[in-house]
């Protein structure tokens, strides 16, 4: 036979109230605080030397995951992302970050152990999309900019000595970034194009109106002939 549980407040539990009512996943553009729980290499393909570093975040509970930093560009120069990097390198206190590989769930992969298991705060902006399978909308989040845990500093703010102003800022002003696509003309919705065979030139009938009758018909002709009476050639017959 079952028996009830008692219960009891301690560590454990006030660290699962901290979670109650949150979403499975993370769905609004803000800053977030929490564990990377996943730090893959991604390399660009068809001769592109690209890299990115692929994050998964736990933010007490809502999770994030595919967030891309590219941090090599196609020719193998440096992007916005090494800088994203660097200062994630900060927050999360790792001077030395060697790529190690691993087995992952498609195969052999290359990741970064010394950043796993790091907490780290996240400015996450949304970015609406279109699948390219079925062209329903979708969305995905990008990292926008990286600050310390609790104080919510930057290192610009942190090696300036300034107050942390950077992220407020940004949860004002950022909102999301629309990248759909309009969708397909024979799927309807947004952006289709209305083949009514309506506009200029195309003779249309309303089905609600009423007929003309046979006086209307009769002066309506009457007033054409005034308007374009017949052609005199001056020629008796």
């Amino acid at each position: 036979m079952n028996q009830p549980i008692s219960f009891i407040w301690d560590q454990q539990s006030a660290a699962a109230a901290l979670k109650a009512g949150s979403a499975a996943g993370i769905s609004e553009t803000g800053a977030y605080e929490g564990d990377i729980t996943s730090a893959v290499y991604e390399f660009g393909k068809d001769g592109s030397q690209s890299q990115a570093l692929v994050l998964s975040l736990d933010a007490d509970g809502q999770k994030a995951n595919f967030l891309r930093i590219n941090f090599l560009g196609r020719d193998g120069s440096q992007t916005f992302g090494m800088g994203l990097i660097a200062a994630i390198m900060w927050v999360a206190q790792v001077k030395n970050a060697q790529a190690q590989q691993r087995q992952g769930q498609n195969g052999p992969e290359w990741f970064l152990p010394a950043l796993e298991g790091k907490r780290v705060g996240l400015f996450l902006q949304k970015i609406l999309t279109t699948k390219t399978t079925d062209g329903s909308d979708s969305y995905k989040f990008e990292v926008r900019h990286v600050f310390q845990p609790g104080s919510r500093l930057t290192y610009k703010e942190f090696t300036e000595k300034t107050p942390a102003e950077a992220i407020a800022a940004l949860e004002r002003t950022m909102k999301d970034k629309d990248d759909r696509k309009p969708h397909d003309s024979s799927r309807g919705g947004w952006g289709a194009h209305s083949n009514n065979n309506g506009g200029w030139g195309n003779n249309q009938t309303d089905p609600n109106s009423v007929p003309d009758s046979r006086l209307q018909q009769a002066n309506r002709q009457v007033s054409h002939n005034n308007q374009n009476p017949p052609f005199d050639d001056d020629i008796p017959f």
